[in-house]
């Protein structure tokens, strides 16, 4: 039988060229995986055509009933929980006030961490700037506007304090400031003869005032009135009648904000047709007039000396002030000329520009004021200001005379410290809670903290016998911005 051929055998070696195909092309393709493996890592990037689902994490946003809050702080100088406005001025319980401004963003973030500490809050929201008597506000662009539309609605004028102090459950009163000092121009209105001695534009006045009053829970008016002639003061008084009896039949307050030593103003007649007086007891030296302290110790304490024979103790809000003046005078300008330069600075500023010029800052003994100067090329520079050493010695003088219902211009400008002894000036302890100073803040035009910019020490010496600090020694230093 013949032997046959092997089943494999393939003496044309086809079957090995086939093999050999398909072996090279699975080293090429799997070469080629890896290279896009790779590519793919080092690219960030997945293998095309694979689909992979997106993982997402069970993030919500925090309602703000979820938002982590700062515990409430309760003020410690009330006594009770009656409403500050009807508390007795002065009395055994000292009421505590501030004022407030929207063309500072600063003046909000100071409400918003020390509202605590103010029972009666008086924005100034609005101008009285016509001879008819209409109500006006100015917008974020300072173009003023009636608050009282063509309808007889009240427009608004601000949409953060009311809505933050209500959020809070804050038991500060909010009494609206209306002044005659136009925004535009930064001057006192000289139309406002004409609006004090127009019985219409008064009543008209009066109307929208009582109008706005109603379109959210105010609790009153603060009216600030200044730099009339001296033929309208009748007319004034008949102004401040008319708008007490009006706010009066409606169970609303009204606080006048008056001058200081001014001897041609009725304290004693307004007194009785208000519920009680604001006195700004500062400017003592201001724009206009020759460097100097703007209120020293004693010019203060005269103030309130006259003022206290000739106006009820139970009608007296006493204003502390927390600013201060920059002059620039040219070194070789002769004395009684304008200055170079004037403008307000917070005490944020002032200790800023001292730092920045290395000026030292000298607590002046006579004035018991802060104070310091610099040069700028021949530009001489003095800044005057008032912190919270001057507020917690013109508070204690105030309470050795009876006086206990302080305000504050303004917030925003503020020495920082100043409300550790705000609530209890007085107390043994008060001066050694000056010596740290929180730092400064800058923030946004909402309110906002942006950055921590600056901060500064004071070393103390405090003279027991005069119960008020007398030398003060700042050391300024500067924070790097966060």
């Amino acid at each position: 039988m013949p032997q046959s051929k092997q089943i494999f055998y393939d003496p044309d070696r086809k079957r090995w060229r086939r093999l050999r195909f398909i072996l090279d092309s699975s080293v090429i393709l799997v070469t080629l995986l890896i290279v896009l493996f790779v590519f793919s890592v080092v690219r960030g990037s997945s293998a095309p055509g694979v689909a992979l689902p997106d993982l997402k994490r069970p993030y919500h946003k925090l309602t703000d009933n979820q938002k982590r809050k700062p515990p409430r702080r309760a003020n410690t100088h009330r006594k009770t929980v009656v409403p500050a406005s009807q508390v007795v001025l002065n009395s055994d319980e000292g009421i505590r006030g501030a004022f407030y401004v929207q063309w500072d963003a600063a003046s909000f973030a100071s409400l918003k961490e020390y509202y605590p500490q103010i029972d009666l809050l008086f924005p100034e929201w609005m101008h009285a700037l016509t001879a008819d008597g209409r109500l006006q506000a100015a917008t974020e662009l300072n173009t003023l506007y009636d608050v009282i539309d063509e309808n007889g609605k009240a427009e608004a004028v601000d949409d953060k304090v009311m809505s933050f102090l209500k959020g809070e459950k804050a038991q500060t009163e909010v009494f609206p400031l209306v002044n005659n000092f136009d925004p535009t121009t930064n001057k006192w209105n000289p139309d406002t003869a004409k609006f004090l001695g127009d019985p219409a534009a008064r009543a008209r006045f009066i109307h929208e005032v009582l109008t706005f009053l109603g379109s959210d829970h105010y609790k009153g008016l603060t009216l600030d009135i200044e730099a009339y002639p001296d033929e309208s003061r009748d007319d004034y008084g008949q102004l401040v009648q008319e708008l007490y009896s009006a706010l009066n039949s409606r169970g609303l307050k009204l606080y006048i904000a008056v001058p200081v030593n001014d001897r041609t103003f009725d304290y004693a007649g307004v007194s009785k047709i208000s519920d009680g007086l604001i006195l700004m007891n500062y400017d003592q030296h201001y724009p206009g007039g020759d460097p100097g302290a703007v209120a020293s110790q004693d010019w203060f304490v005269k103030n309130l000396q006259e003022a206290l024979k000739v106006i009820p103790k139970d009608k007296i809000i006493c204003a502390v002030g927390n600013y201060g003046y920059d002059w620039a005078m040219k070194k070789d300008q002769k004395p009684g000329s304008p200055p170079e330069d004037i403008h307000g600075v917070t005490v944020q500023d002032a200790w800023l520009e001292a730092s920045d010029s290395e000026a030292d800052v000298n607590f002046d003994d006579d004035a018991m004021n802060p104070h310091f100067a610099y040069l700028d090329g021949d530009v001489r520079h003095d800044v005057w200001f008032l912190d919270g050493v001057t507020a917690m010695n013109q508070m204690r003088a105030a309470h050795a005379m009876g006086i206990d219902t302080f305000a504050l211009w303004r917030l925003g400008s503020e020495d920082r410290s100043l409300w550790a002894v705000w609530d209890k000036p007085f107390e043994a302890g008060a001066p050694q809670k000056l010596s740290a100073v929180p730092p400064g803040q800058d923030v946004d035009d909402e309110g906002e903290v942006d950055e921590v910019s600056f901060a500064d020490k004071r070393t103390l010496v405090y003279e027991i016998s005069l119960r008020y600090l007398r030398r003060v020694v700042i050391c300024l230093k500067r924070v790097p911005t966060l």
